[in-house]
């Protein structure tokens, strides 16, 4: 009898679990549909793409590429303060953080760039110039 209750508790456990999880699969899929269909939802992924491409070899053969896409509006769309959502919110905060991280990870990559320059320029110089008077000792 003991068993029989224990045997009963513990489905009676493992089925409320399984409907736990079933409800939060299904609220991450509405989540996940909220956030695709989402007014910024372009501008997030075109700024992620960007973080992406930063350092990336292909990067010049990604921004031609980009000339023959459509352009889109990359301006953050107005909406009253008092009718955002925090979905709104996160998007719109999300977007910016991207934006930041992107200047971030490019600004060593324009320094390396203008040193690398700055020493070409240099050793161009140097081997461009008038090469140095002879001093060989002797005659």
């Amino acid at each position: 009898m003991e068993d029989d209750r224990r045997s009963k508790s513990k489905q009676k456990a493992v089925q409320v679990e399984e409907e736990e999880e079933e409800e939060e699969e299904e609220n991450n899929e509405a989540l996940k549909r909220r956030i695709s269909t989402h007014p910024l939802y372009s501008l997030l992924l075109d700024s992620h793409m960007d973080c992406l491409k930063v350092g990336s070899i292909i990067k010049a053969e990604i921004e031609q590429g980009k000339t023959g896409m459509r352009q889109r509006d990359h301006t953050m769309p107005s909406t009253s303060i008092d009718t955002q959502s925090e979905l709104d919110h996160f998007m719109e905060a999300y977007c910016k953080a991207l934006s930041k991280l992107k200047e971030a990870m490019e600004e060593p990559q324009q320094e390396t760039a203008a040193f690398i320059n700055d020493m070409h320029s240099q050793l161009r110089d140097l081997t461009t110039s008038n090469p140095p008077p002879n001093t060989s000792s002797g005659k």
